[in-house]
């Protein structure tokens, strides 16, 4: 039979367990979301494919993405687009690669959507792999086709 000093001491532990164990998961995630940004750059685009669509083009080509900022990370993005008769782009995009976004590093997929006349902007949704398991975010961007440069926001939580 175990002595009373035994006994108190299990109980003791078994309560510091149950409380540590209920208390790890509300510590390791966040849901306060963290706000950031930087700059992208867009390479010039490959032409996969195009097909007429009535009297608009629709065209399939990818490229090279890079960000640097709150992400930081290059990669290659698909993308798949209607031009219409005046040359405006509607298009939708993924992108994945390994980057880091604020000192973590694994895989991050994205997918973008947007508008394209000369300047391209559009709206983002970001979802980490990997050691990025858990960040999950929305943000903006817009750039110039000349040069390729823009700029992007990005708001995330790290469940």
């Amino acid at each position: 039979m175990r002595s009373a000093r035994s006994r108190l001491t299990v109980g003791v532990l078994s309560a510091a367990v149950v409380t540590l164990a209920a208390a790890v998961p509300s510590a390791l995630a966040s849901t306060d979301p963290v706000t950031g940004g930087g700059t992208l750059e867009l390479g010039p685009p490959t032409l996969i494919w195009e097909h007429s669509l009535g009297s608009s083009l629709i065209t399939d080509e990818y490229g090279s993405l890079s960000f640097a900022g709150t992400i930081a990370g290059a990669g290659t993005i698909n993308v798949l687009a209607l031009v219409s008769p005046a040359g405006t782009e509607k298009f939708v995009a993924q992108w994945s690669a390994v980057a880091t976004v604020d000192g973590r590093t694994g895989v991050l997929d994205m997918s973008l959507d947007g508008t394209d006349n000369g300047t391209y902007s559009g709206n983002l949704v970001a979802y980490g792999t990997g050691q990025l398991a858990g960040i999950v975010g929305q943000g903006q961007f817009t750039g110039q086709d000349a040069t390729g440069a823009g700029t992007y926001t990005l708001k995330y939580v790290d469940r």
